[in-house]
């Protein structure tokens, strides 16, 4: 169910939450907390989405536990925010998939945990998140938690830059200017770190302010 294709008011949608199902009881949070024909509320959207969360609506899992992250309409909880989103993540959501991997890489709510960071990378990548395949690429380049390979990291960054993923651009610039894990391109080095500039990259943009600092790495 799409909630923001519902041409209903929040009272209305409140009607229809109160016979418990749980799409509903989350879209009445969702309404709160984007403004949706309504004020924004994030306490009321922390409340509703407990509740669908509850009932084990995994979308609203993931959004309580990126509330309770920011301490938006709750107080900060980064084990809370750690339990909500690992709920979501086990139900099989994508999102919250890709966010386990950030939370066991950041330490959010937990120990730093780099393999199972990974693990969760991987089960969102599978789904075909490309956020989390580049993160994997970063892995595969660093051999942390999984041996050096810069084939694989090549091959996975390339996927994420031609979904637009803008740190995938600049990383497999990267790879063909050195030539890790590919032939040396420094064509298509150039061409992929100003995607990635376009794309608000902050690195690639510092580069290509930098021409001088271009020009000696186009000489190696």
């Amino acid at each position: 169910m799409n909630i923001n294709n519902l041409n209903l008011s929040v009272e209305e949608l409140k009607i229809l939450a109160e016979n418990g199902q749980k799409d509903f009881i989350y879209g009445v949070g969702y309404y709160y907390e984007n403004g949706i024909r309504t004020s924004v509320d994030y306490i009321q959207a922390a409340q509703w989405y407990e509740k669908a969360a509850k009932k084990g609506q995994a979308e609203a899992a993931m959004h309580l536990a990126l509330l309770y992250a920011q301490g938006k309409g709750v107080e900060k909880n980064e084990r809370k925010a750690y339990l909500y989103m690992e709920q979501a993540a086990q139900s099989g959501n994508v999102n919250a998939q890709y966010n386990m991997g950030r939370c066991l890489e950041e330490g959010i709510g937990v120990k730093p945990d780099y393999s199972k960071a990974f693990d969760w990378y991987k089960k969102a990548a599978a789904q075909g998140d490309f956020r989390a395949m580049c993160c994997m690429g970063g892995y595969f380049l660093s051999g942390k938690a999984v041996p050096y390979s810069p084939e694989k990291a090549f091959k996975l960054f390339e996927k994420a830059a031609n979904a637009n993923i803008p740190s995938a651009q600049y990383n497999l610039s990267v790879l063909y200017r050195y030539g890790e894990g590919t032939e040396k391109n420094l064509e298509k080095a150039d061409f992929w770190r100003l995607k990635a500039a376009q794309n608000g990259f902050r690195m690639a943009i510092d580069e290509l302010e930098k021409p001088e600092e271009s020009a000696d790495l186009k000489q190696e």
